[in-house]
């Protein structure tokens, strides 16, 4: 992909093209309804929160294990769900057994709040640069060998606060790439061109086939210095302290970062495993003296009866029993963490044997217990070690409810799982309450771009804004394949909650390949001033045109819009066909009149000039719908374009089914113009589709196949809407 995609600060009102698009000026105001999506039947879910409706539904992660295995073939009657002490009815009741989801990442959405989601967070503050090598390989032994391919991970580093590397994603080769190229400030911070953090390097990267970090890294040997310049900064303040006063400042500042991260996580649905590569910190600041030895004991006792002999002057407190207020910043901590149903799976990266007393694992042990995580040393292969609690972790139960009396006040609530006459030794793990919505403002950039990385991700349709998108593959003289992308809102549902001023839109669109790497993306920020375009909105919506360039096969599309303002936001997804050299259909296309929509377009440096006007029916230029508008018993015409069929005549089968994919009888026909024939490259086949006289209104999928003239036959699908 071209490095040229940065998103678009200014004030953007619509506008046309002029150049390769020739019929730009009069078509750029065209155009469609709402929704192309083909081969869809993905779970419609509904937010976890909203920020302008009062019905929410609450989604609980629930994981049940015995004897270190988990208890599989358990129903919704098998549990008992409180909300603030009070019993809930379960509402809605999903099974996720990563054992029965095989494959690319992909082929099968499984709800967000399902999924299990691990963040590296690798910690430069107490971890020496000889250490963040071994943390650089464990982690990637974990994620490429071990984690499921749904698995979403992310990564940060820590150094005196933390840093987001790259969001929740299932690209094992930005993953990769973030790990192997740690350390590399200048080098992220010019990578990075998507917001959500879902692309931090060139996309052109295979799927990873080993862990072998240093593979391919010989030009750039590593080296975490500029990571850990603001550190150094940092700590040549506390160089002037006392040496406890510096111990007790590095935690208060570890425990700082670590509560704004698990403050960051809060927006995240599902379980949250932070594994925390770290040598830990000198747990006496909290502790206090617990020496190991004999004569480290023998002092112990005499600063003992000195305290018992009244003599306090030559006793110091904190030294012998430690650092009340260090205690109270670490609980405080965890207990933010364990709100945000995070886990701390700790990893000591000291890379020794050490025992207890020669190491600082008491204080990864504390915070791994503490958040029911557990404590990795002296490991040689992270994955491995991990095996026990990825497989107890493997089957989710996803419970559903509706909350009584919640108030959008940002407060915790407190949930409790039960399970039903539970067998002897059975462990529910759960997460121990949820906030109530806060208003979208009160949330940070760093929530705002977790979240919505990780329902891109996830895959699964759900918003409150009507959102449709059409993507169509053409093959190009020069480069990649031309894909435009076709993405409809409505203007209504655009504009709620809004109280005039700018309408702040972001657009987010992704193609993901079927092993859940990003091939290519683009971004856009704009804005629209109601009081000019808020007339024009409220009657339609908006249209915007983008596109990707891709190499042949198969991508899940996914594009987030969201009002930046009220933060209403919605995830649509179609899948693409990029055509190479077998015969292709892509999804059939249906012409709109003009001015339907307030049409918007990429930026003009963002256009491909190498490439013709995609969509033609019988020569003449036009903007497709995405989710056609049918009546029925009525006629509308449609273009089918196809590529690679060869030369020849070719004929056309119809079938229209119900979204459950039920065969609707006499649903319709395309019937294609008189003497329509394939020719070699791409073929726009124009016709008609004649609707069913007996269709009732609602929304349908319409299937269409040509068979060609070495009688192959070649499918493709739409969605249309009959009123």
């Amino acid at each position: 992909m071209d490095e040229h995609r940065p998103p678009d600060q200014q004030i953007s009102h619509p506008a046309g093209r002029t150049g390769a698009f020739l019929c730009a000026a009069a078509l750029l105001l065209s155009a469609a309804a709402a929704d192309a999506q083909r081969g869809r039947g993905a779970r419609q879910a509904q937010a976890e929160f909203s920020d302008t409706t009062t019905v929410i539904m609450v989604e609980v992660p629930v994981q049940v294990s015995r004897a270190g295995a988990p208890l599989r073939d358990l129903t919704a009657a098998d549990f008992e769900l409180q909300d603030n002490r009070k019993t809930v009815e379960i509402v809605g009741f999903d099974v996720v057994d990563l054992a029965n989801i095989e494959g690319r990442a992909t082929q099968e959405p499984v709800p967000v709040a399902a999924r299990r989601h691990f963040l590296l967070l690798f910690d430069l503050f107490f971890t020496p640069p000889d250490a963040v090598g071994r943390a650089q390989k464990a982690a990637a032994d974990l994620v490429l060998r071990e984690l499921h391919p749904t698995d979403l991970v992310a990564l940060a580093v820590f150094a005196n606060r933390p840093q987001l590397v790259l969001g929740f994603t299932s690209d094992r080769s930005q993953i990769r790439e973030a790990i192997r190229s740690l350390g590399f400030g200048e080098r992220q911070s010019d990578a990075i061109r998507d917001p959500l953090g879902l692309v931090i390097s060139d996309l052109s990267g295979e799927l990873p086939a080993s862990a072998d970090i240093g593979e391919g890294s010989s030009e750039r040997p590593f080296d975490v210095q500029a990571e850990l310049q603001q550190q150094q900064q940092q700590l040549q303040v506390l160089q002037d302290a006392a040496a406890r006063g510096a111990a007790a400042s590095e935690v208060d500042a570890l425990t700082s970062g670590m509560t704004e991260l698990a403050n960051w996580m809060q927006s995240i649905q599902g379980r949250k495993h932070v594994v925390f590569l770290s040598e830990g910190f000198d747990d006496s600041i909290l502790v206090g003296q617990q020496g190991v030895t004999v004569e480290q004991q023998a002092e112990i006792l005499e600063r003992q009866q000195r305290l018992v002999d009244g003599n306090f002057e030559r006793v110091d407190n904190e030294e012998l029993f430690g650092s009340s207020a260090a205690q109270r910043s670490v609980n405080k901590m965890l207990e933010r963490f364990r709100e945000a149903n995070c886990t701390i799976q700790a990893v000591d990266v000291s890379g020794q044997i050490q025992t207890q007393g020669q190491s600082n694992r008491a204080s990864l042990s504390l915070m791994a217990n503490d958040t029911d995580g557990r404590l990795y040393a002296n490991f040689s292969d992270l994955g491995e070690a991990m095996s026990e609690m990825l497989e107890q972790t493997s089957v989710t139960y996803l419970l559903s409810f509706y909350p009584r009396d919640l108030k959008n006040d940002g407060r915790f609530r407190k949930l409790r799982v039960r399970l039903k006459k539970a067998p002897r030794g059975t462990r529910v793990v759960h997460r121990p309450g949820y906030y109530a919505p806060k208003p979208y403002e009160q949330t940070n950039p760093f929530e705002r771009a977790l979240s919505s990385a990780q329902q891109v991700m996830g895959g699964v349709e759900a918003g409150e804004i009507d959102t449709s998108v059409l993507a169509a593959a053409f093959p190009a003289d020069s480069g990649k394949a031309y894909a435009p992308v076709l993405i409809e809102a409505r203007g209504k549902d655009l504009l709620a909650g809004l109280q005039g001023g700018t309408l702040r839109l972001q657009i987010y669109a992704y193609a993901l390949d079927d092993h859940g790497i990003v091939r290519d993306f683009f971004v856009r920020s704009m804005g629209l001033d109601t009081a000019q375009a808020g007339p024009a909105l409220r009657q339609s919506g908006i249209k915007y045109w983008g596109h990707f360039d891709l190499n042949p096969g198969d991508y899940s599309v996914r594009v987030l819009i969201r009002n930046d303002v009220t933060g209403r936001r919605a995830l649509a997804t179609t899948v693409l066909t990029v055509p190479g050299e077998t015969p292709t259909l892509q999804p059939p296309l249906f012409p709109e009149p003009p001015k339907k929509w307030v049409l918007l377009r990429e930026r003009e440096a963002d256009q491909r000039l190498d490439v013709g006007f995609p969509f033609l029916m019988d020569g003449n230029p036009f903007i497709p719908a995405a989710k056609p508008v049918i009546t029925a018993g009525g006629e509308t015409p449609i273009s089918l374009a196809a590529a690679n069929l060869g030369a020849g005549s070719v004929s056309v089968r119809t079938q229209v089914l119900r979204p459950n994919g039920e065969p609707v009888a006499e649903g319709g026909e395309v019937v294609l113009a008189p003497g329509a024939r394939a020719g070699s490259g791409v073929s726009q086949l124009s016709g008609t589709f004649v609707a069913g006289k007996k269709l009732a209104s609602g929304d349908y999928i319409l299937v269409v196949t040509v068979t060609d003239g070495a009688n192959g036959q070649h499918s493709s699908s739409t969605s249309i809407r009959v009123l």
